[in-house]
């Protein structure tokens, strides 16, 4: 039997805009980012939705929140959908990271895959993890769609295990805030049906 996993990124955040990287920092949403929430919660409202499940981080957990409320559903929280931990990098712009660790930092472009940033995870546990809760999620929810809000990497290294490639296509993905991504569980086959909608934004300011 078969079960839908929507995946959201969070809303908007400064650091977002500005290009900070912010792995577990706990950045709550900026001015827009309850706004994208509460459009793109007004388009899930007759989905049929019946769990919602976040990243314990503020971006995210206020997300699902405005979401879950269209569906009188408690969000529960899994740290396994939390973003990249970048360790040392957390806070920094790429600039100065690559100022500061360059050589780290063309390893990092040339070979994600196998890359492991100072202090924090590679590509390859946080697809691990991701995984992990993409089984828990829809295990527990044959036949009935669940909905996951969680992060721009952990979206993208999903849609690459469900395609079946290595981690190292995630650069080529695109995953907005506030966008859609849907993936079909259907006896342990993967369908990705949609990916990095933001209909529901445009012409949102």
């Amino acid at each position: 039997m078969s079960a839908t996993l929507v995946l959201v990124r969070h809303g908007q955040t400064d650091w977002n805009v500005n290009g900070r990287y912010m792995g577990w920092i706990d950045e709550a949403l900026n001015e827009e980012g309850p706004r994208q929430a509460a459009v793109l919660a007004d388009r899930l409202a007759d989905w049929p939705v019946s769990a919602v499940y976040s990243s314990p981080l503020k971006r995210a957990l206020a997300t699902a929140e405005t979401i879950a409320g269209k569906h009188s559903l408690e969000v529960q929280t899994l740290d396994d959908l939390g973003e990249m931990r970048i360790g040392e990098w957390e806070g920094m712009y790429a600039w100065d990271i690559a100022a500061r660790y360059s050589e780290l930092w063309k390893a990092w472009r040339a070979s994600p895959g196998d890359f492991r940033m100072p202090g924090g995870e590679s590509l390859n546990e946080v697809r691990e993890r991701a995984i992990r809760a993409f089984s828990r999620m829809t295990g527990g929810h044959e036949g009935r769609m669940v909905l996951a809000v969680t992060h721009d990497v952990v979206v993208r290294l999903l849609v690459a295990h469900c395609l079946g490639v290595s981690q190292d296509i995630y650069r080529r993905l695109e995953v907005g805030n506030a966008s859609v991504t849907v993936i079909e569980s259907d006896g342990g086959r993967l369908r990705l049906r949609v990916l990095n909608d933001t209909a529901h934004l445009e012409g949102f300011a």
